[in-house]
C-alpha cells in the first residue's frame, strides 16, 4: 500500500481555488444543511438539478452546497451562481488539484478521477459543520432531510445503504470483505469529527498504486475496503435505485443507477418530477420524452407507453406500444 508524508492531509494539498456565491438571507434563522457533490464539467447540469431537490424539499432548511470539480469553466460558474441567486441558498464551488489523485485507479476510460474527491470531502468541509450528506448528482431528493441530518450514527464515521441485495455477495466476495457486507456510495451522511478521527481519508488513499483487477469499481470499492461493515446502514429509502422504479413513501432519495437516465427519457413520475426540478435551474429545459428508437429500447417505449396513459395521454400510449413492437421484432431478428 501507498504511504504519505505526515503533512500530506492538509488541505492545501488539494485545493487549487474556491468560488462562493452565498445569497443566503442575511438573518437566515433556519438550521443549517450541508450537502455536497463531486463532478466534471458535463455534470454541473446534473448536479444542479439535484440541489434544486434538496431545496424545494427543504424550505426549513438553510442549504450549502459544496461542490468540488476537477475543472471550472465560465458556463458552469455563471449557472451556479444564478443557482445559488434563484434558490436563496449557498453554493461553494471547490477547483481540486487533481495530482494527488493521480495513482487512484480507473476502472473504465471513460470515467474520472473526480470521484475521489469523496474521500477529501470531510478535510475541506471541516471548517463549515461537522455533519455533510453527500450526494451523487444523478440523485433527487424527494422528501425531508431533517431525519437524516438528527441521525445518531452511533459512532460510525458514515452512514450508507446496503447495495441491491443480489449485488452484496458478490461485490463484497470479490473485495474479501470479512463482514460480507456492501454498501452504496451514492448517498452518505458523513460524520467529520468521526471520520477523521478514524482517518479513512488516510485510510482510503493509501490503496492507491493497486492494480485495478483488485477492484470492480472505483471509490465505491476503496471506501468498502475501508470501512469493511463498520459504517451505518441506513434505510433503504435514503437511496432508491434505479430511478425509484420501486420507491414507496419511504423514499427520501431518488437515485438513477441503472442505463435509464430522466434526462434521457420520461418513463416514471420520478422522471418528470426530476424535469420538474430542471425546469426550475438555470439549465435549459429538455422537451424530448421518449426514448431513442433504437432496438435495444423497445423495453423502454412500453414503459413509456404505460406511463403516457397513466398520465391520461391514450396517444402517448398508443404511439409507445407501436414503438415497442416494431423495436422488439427488429431487436429478436437480430438475435
Amino acid at each position: 500500500m501507498k504511504t504519505f508524508a505526515p503533512d500530506f492531509f492538509q488541505k492545501d494539498t488539494f485545493l487549487l481555488d474556491v468560488k462562493d456565491y452565498d445569497f443566503l438571507p442575511a438573518d437566515d434563522a433556519r438550521p443549517a444543511c450541508h450537502i455536497a457533490y463531486n463532478v466534471n464539467p458535463p455534470f454541473f447540469r446534473t448536479m444542479g438539478v439535484s440541489v434544486v431537490s434538496v431545496v424545494q424539499n427543504n424550505p426549513d432548511l438553510a442549504v450549502t452546497a459544496h461542490i468540488l470539480t476537477d475543472e471550472l469553466t465560465r458556463d458552469n460558474l455563471d449557472k451556479v451562481q444564478e443557482l445559488a441567486r434563484r434558490l436563496r441558498c449557498h453554493c461553494r464551488v471547490y477547483l481540486l488539484n487533481m495530482e494527488p489523485f493521480r495513482d487512484f485507479h480507473i476502472k473504465v476510460e471513460r470515467f474520472s478521477r473526480i470521484t475521489y474527491g469523496r474521500m477529501v470531502m470531510p478535510l475541506l468541509l471541516q471548517p463549515y459543520t461537522n455533519r455533510f450528506l453527500y450526494i451523487d448528482a444523478d440523485a433527487m431528493n424527494v422528501a425531508s432531510l431533517k431525519p437524516l441530518l438528527a441521525l445518531d450514527l452511533h459512532g460510525a464515521a458514515m452512514g450508507a445503504c446496503s447495495e441491491v441485495p443480489h449485488e452484496v455477495p458478490h461485490r463484497a466476495g470479490y473485495l474479501k470483505l470479512k463482514s460480507g457486507k456492501y454498501f452504496n456510495d451514492g448517498i452518505m451522511v458523513v460524520d467529520i469529527p468521526a471520520w477523521q478521527a478514524q482517518h479513512i481519508t488516510e485510510r482510503s488513499f493509501a490503496y492507491q498504486k493497486e492494480p485495478k483487477t483488485r477492484f470492480l469499481g472505483q471509490s465505491q470499492d476503496i471506501l468498502n475496503l475501508v470501512f469493511d461493515g463498520s459504517n451505518y446502514f441506513l434505510p433503504k429509502g435514503c437511496n432508491e435505485y434505479g430511478g425509484g422504479k420501486r420507491a414507496d413513501d419511504s423514499a427520501v432519495f431518488v437515485h438513477w443507477t441503472g442505463r435509464r437516465k430522466p434526462w434521457q427519457m420520461v418513463l416514471t413520475r420520478y422522471d418528470a418530477l426530476w424535469r420538474h426540478y430542471l425546469d426550475l435551474s438555470p439549465w435549459d429545459s429538455l422537451t424530448n420524452t421518449a426514448p431513442i428508437r433504437k432496438p435495444e429500447n423497445y423495453h423502454d417505449f412500453k414503459e413509456w407507453g404505460m406511463f403516457q396513459r397513466s398520465q391520461g395521454n391514450f396517444a402517448g400510449f398508443l404511439k409507445g406500444m407501436f414503438w415497442y413492437s416494431v423495436l422488439r421484432i427488429q431487436y429478436k431478428s437480430k438475435l
